[in-house]
């Protein structure tokens, strides 16, 4: 075999590798928005998610921050709304980024909250 095949079949196996690794992220929490906090600038800054623990979730109860690189989805679709539009008793979901605060209800940083109903 020539150095480039070789080459090439090491670099594939990376490519293909890498790709096997990728996964989907875990739904933190799903649940109804049971209260909203609002900033003195009067921006939504965090909310509190009640729900069910199912088998794809890691939380029944949680108080999620949201910051400004926190995305936020209509339903299954890549269509960003403004943090503004939450309301509570809307049916979400959320993945957390960084710490999470093993208090009851956990407080996390969302990451992404989509709103399912």
């Amino acid at each position: 075999m020539n150095h480039k095949k070789i080459i090439f079949i090491a670099f594939s196996i990376i490519i293909l590798s890498l790709i096997g690794c990728q996964k989907e992220e875990r739904i933190d929490i799903r649940g109804e928005i049971t209260g909203i906090n609002i900033s003195n600038d009067n921006k939504i800054v965090s909310l509190m998610v009640e729900g069910e623990l199912e088998e794809d979730t890691s939380h029944d109860k949680a108080s999620i921050r949201i910051v400004k690189n926190t995305k936020i989805y209509m339903a299954n679709t890549k269509n960003k709304i403004s943090t503004n539009e939450l309301k509570e008793g809307m049916k979400v979901e959320a993945i957390f980024e960084g710490p999470v605060a093993e208090s009851y209800p956990v407080q996390a940083t969302a990451k992404l909250i989509r709103i399912i109903e």
